[in-house]
């Protein structure tokens, strides 16, 4: 399936180009992409009994200008794991390979005990646009979430905090209407397509301006559920201040069903000597209370009604900008529940024009019966070649 649909797009890319004149045939098609590479070692509580993993990840984005008022786009997402790790991770490659899309668009090239390849195409769409309506069919992200944390208004395209490397976020095979009106204000539709009915999503979107803020409502069917929610961005007196809210109620009554209630609220400012601060809150109505560790950075079992496990949810983030070139971001997750932390330090560096250096580390802590326990620590070295 993923080779004969990939096929399929660039052929008719590849006919609907040819089947236009020389004299408006625009600079039709544009390649860029990065390599990364980055080793993750595991250790708990003592770094002498560690595991690791490599990653070669590689990501190729074709653009096709078609005509002045249409694009295509076609990116796709290749990676190579090997290490000792991936044998000691229960159902590794199920959980990479992992496509909630109508298609499955990931193939998995490789399956060994320690080595795994694996390639997934996360966009592929075409795009209408001109002054008033904007229209995208195929894979695509659709981010209606105003937080840079956890946005219970992303109802398609909800992501992982915890996964860092994936820059893009995950897509949606989606139908996308977006209609603009004056004064900045928009509609959109959009509908992402189902296996079933329950795996189905259709929502509408009404954004506006009023008084140097930003507002959104949306409602609609989201999976299983009707729900209905908004959002809003702007300002108190230098400090950001955003928020989202999403409520959901099942449409059939089942045991099994609940409702839920998700509120994100954000600040951040900008300090003088280039710091930045900020902090967001998510609570659910409706928790899990359930994480597991080794499941942390490739877990895509994320959605709108559950973007963290706990009841309250607490997310704090400081950046000093040390050079134009260099910065360090110390960032924290703390929920209440099992007295749960995660600290997230990281070093960013850009070596060169195209290429960047990245240090980082996520460590998980909770309670246990008998003591405050180090859960596990996960270490990170990353470099990104781009062109």
């Amino acid at each position: 399936m993923f080779q004969y649909i990939a096929i399929l797009f660039l052929s008719f890319i590849s006919t609907t180009i040819d089947a236009q004149t020389d004299d408006v045939k625009p600079s039709w098609i544009e390649l860029h992409g990065y390599v990364k590479y980055i080793q993750n070692t595991t250790f708990v509580q003592k770094i002498d009994s560690n595991a690791s993993t490599n990653l070669i990840h590689n990501r190729l984005n074709f653009k096709f200008n078609i005509a002045p008022k249409i694009t295509g786009r076609l990116e796709i997402r290749n990676r190579i794991f090997y290490g000792e790790q991936i044998e000691q991770t229960p159902n590794f490659r199920e959980i990479i390979n992992q496509d909630n899309g109508y298609f499955h668009l990931s193939h998995l090239w490789i399956n060994e005990d320690s080595f795994v390849a694996v390639s997934s195409i996360d966009r592929m769409l075409m795009h209408y646009s001109d002054e008033k309506w904007e229209v995208t069919i195929g894979r695509q992200r659709i981010n209606w979430g105003i937080n840079t944390v956890w946005n219970p208004n992303d109802l398609f395209n909800a992501f992982n905090l915890l996964e860092f490397d994936y820059e893009e976020r995950p897509g949606s095979d989606a139908v996308r209407i977006q209609h603009n009106l004056k004064n900045n204000a928009s509609f959109e539709l959009a509908y992402e397509a189902g296996k079933n009915k329950d795996e189905q999503i259709v929502a509408l979107l009404y954004k506006w301006n009023r008084k140097k803020y930003d507002f959104q409502l949306l409602s609609g069917i989201y999976q299983t559920d009707f729900m209905v929610g908004g959002g809003w961005a702007g300002s108190i007196k230098e400090a950001g201040f955003k928020g989202e809210m999403s409520y959901f109620v099942p449409k059939q009554n089942a045991l099994e069903s609940s409702e839920n209630f998700c509120l994100s609220l954000m600040a951040d400012q900008t300090f003088k000597n280039d710091w930045y601060a900020s902090i967001t809150m998510l609570y659910n109505s409706n928790p899990t209370n359930a994480f597991l560790i080794s499941e942390g950075v490739y877990n895509f079992n994320v959605s709108a009604k559950m973007l963290f496990p706990f009841e309250y949810n607490f997310h704090f983030t400081a950046l000093k900008t040390i050079s134009p070139i260099s910065s360090f971001n110390f960032s924290c997750i703390y929920s209440p529940e099992k007295n749960t932390l995660i600290l997230i330090p990281s070093f960013a560096w850009n070596v060169a024009t195209n290429f960047d250096l990245d240090f980082m580390s996520q460590s998980f802590f909770a309670d246990q019966i008998d003591s405050y326990k180090n859960l596990g620590t996960n270490l990170f070295i990353r470099s990104r070649w781009s062109f």
